[in-house]
């Protein structure tokens, strides 16, 4: 009969007074790896009996990690140890699944290293929907990166390195990790599978540094099997977490885990990226998701219809399909909620027709304007605003930087159809949330009275215009290709930047009709 060590045994350091401590030590001589410190006798402890060696852990998937690297090495130890044979003229070795017998130990390692006994990460609470491989829809543009995740779901599957997907924003990504998660739960239910955003991880890290939790943190990842993290692009210019992801990494490898990894940019493109994290990510497999062709969305389009509970004509498809051209599964389900609105208000019976797609689909009006081109905007608003591109891009706080950064994310979102993320990325910002917040920022200030402009930019008002109706004049000029005009024109004025060190004096203010004077060497 096995049992569990008692506590006082768990804390009897490695000698050679007993034939575990001595196993371990043939171990040690023979193999010489440092990960025998981190599974023994924290994650594995043994019990020799006889002609049968006994190892107790928490998890089978331990059991199978230990039993891969160590197993033989183990039966030789034991087999020079032990004075009973079996008929065969072995020990056998037997691994005992036990989480309990590992309580104690954590607390009492967690109260030695100063901190609490470490809890799952509050990432994989913080996404109730998780979605599964068996629903994503595969096509020629995504099916290496399916195939890839399905491999790294499946743990007696080898997987030599990382695995990296890349692609633009709505082409499943997040699909693919949380269908890893999923199907690695449900396949190896006594696995430690993480799932996270970097965006979270650094979130923990930064609370856990402040609170000096740093090993409890690391004991939440480091010990994962698999570890899913999205958007890993926000490191960017993050050296600290950069650094942690790096020995998280390290670390996984050591102990036979796997990491997967999404982001909007091929590694060695994501800027800011430490040399050792990319030559680390490049180490595995880096799969690209591309937009999908017409057969693709239109396959997309009936899996959403479905879910929705609609019944679509072959006409209704082709024209939901074609509505959007970089298929964005995102941008599909804003084209079928239009229809779907459109069916409902119609009385919802039988299937939906292409005649009522189309019409739910066409524009308010004939003349209404095409989506514009973020770097027009970017552009027209730094020209009016005298905002140099390097300010732009950089991380100065001057009131008028300020202001171009909000009335551009504020026009991307009426005049295009990108995304946060792609906003971020055409104004060059390492991350989507200030982005974000730029944009709520001038909301707020456009719902304020009048919302003075001259308080707001620390100029002198430009054609005596409002912040608002600084707003819908550029929204008015770059809708109609710049041929708007506003109601009088600027004045013929210049005036000197202050506060952003540059301190030089620049040009007047461009008129809103779509022409500028000459910018200076300065603002090019």
């Amino acid at each position: 009969m096995t049992h569990a060590a008692s506590p006082r045994e768990r804390a009897r350091p490695i000698t050679a007074r007993n034939p575990e401590d001595r196993i371990l030590a043939r171990l040690h001589d023979e193999l010489r790896d440092p990960a025998l410190d981190r599974f023994f006798p924290r994650q594995a402890r043994l019990r020799l009996h006889d002609d049968r060696l006994d190892v107790t852990v928490p998890t089978g998937y331990l059991a199978e990690v230990i039993s891969q690297k160590f197993g033989a090495t183990l039966q030789r130890a034991a087999e020079a140890e032990s004075g009973s044979r079996d008929r065969a003229g072995r020990v056998q070795l037997s691994f005992r699944v036990d989480k309990s017998a590992f309580v104690d130990s954590s607390a009492a390692d967690a109260a030695n290293d100063g901190v609490r006994p470490a809890r799952a990460p509050a990432a994989t609470r913080a996404t109730p929907r998780r979605l599964r491989l068996d629903d994503f829809v595969i096509g020629a543009s995504n099916e290496i990166a399916f195939a890839a995740a399905s491999r790294a779901a499946d743990l007696s599957a080898p997987m030599p390195g990382p695995l990296f997907i890349h692609g633009p924003c709505g082409l499943g990504k997040t699909h693919l990790l949380q269908g890893i998660e999923d199907a690695c739960r449900r396949k190896h239910p006594s696995a430690k599978v993480v799932y996270t955003t970097a965006e979270a991880f650094t979130n923990e890290f930064v609370a856990a540094c402040r609170a000096n939790r740093v090993d409890g943190f690391r004991r939440a990842y480091r010990a994962a099997a698999v570890l899913c993290i999205d958007d890993v692009h926000f490191l960017s210019s993050k050296d600290a977490t950069q650094g942690e992801l790096l020995h998280t990494f390290d670390a996984l490898g050591q102990f036979g885990g796997r990491l997967v990894l999404a982001s909007d940019e091929h590694p060695r493109r994501v800027r800011s990226f430490s040399a050792a994290l990319v030559s680390r990510f490049m180490s595995g497999a880096v799969v690209e998701l591309r937009s999908p062709d017409a057969a693709l969305r239109a396959r997309l389009v009936e899996s959403l219809a479905r879910r929705r509970g609609l019944t679509l004509g072959e006409g209704a498809v082709a024209a939901i399909s074609s509505a959007n051209a970089s298929g964005s599964v995102r941008d599909l389900e804003g084209a079928l909620a239009r229809v779907e609105a459109a069916y409902r208000l119609a009385g919802g019976l039988g299937a939906i027709g292409a005649l009522l797609a189309r019409r739910a689909l066409e524009p308010a009006s004939p003349d209404a304007p095409r989506p514009v081109r973020p770097e027009r905007i970017i552009t027209r608003v730094c020209e009016v605003l005298r905002v140099a591109d390097a300010e732009l891009r950089g991380t100065g706080r001057h009131p008028r930087v300020v202001l171009a950064r909000g009335l551009i994310v504020h026009l991307c979102r009426a005049l295009t159809t990108l995304s946060f993320p792609e906003i971020a990325r055409a104004m060059g910002r390492p991350n989507h949330s200030s982005v974000v917040t730029s944009g709520k920022r001038l909301a707020a200030l456009l719902e304020q009275p009048e919302s003075p402009l001259p308080e707001l930019a620390g100029l002198e008002p430009i054609a005596g215009l409002s912040l608002a109706g600084l707003r819908d004049h550029l929204r008015r000029d770059l809708a109609s290709g710049g041929t708007a005009r506003p109601n009088r024109e600027a004045p013929e004025a210049s005036h000197a930047s202050t506060g952003d060190g540059i301190g030089r004096v620049t040009p007047a203010p461009p008129t809103l009709n779509g022409s500028s004077p000459a910018r200076s060497p300065a603002s090019t």
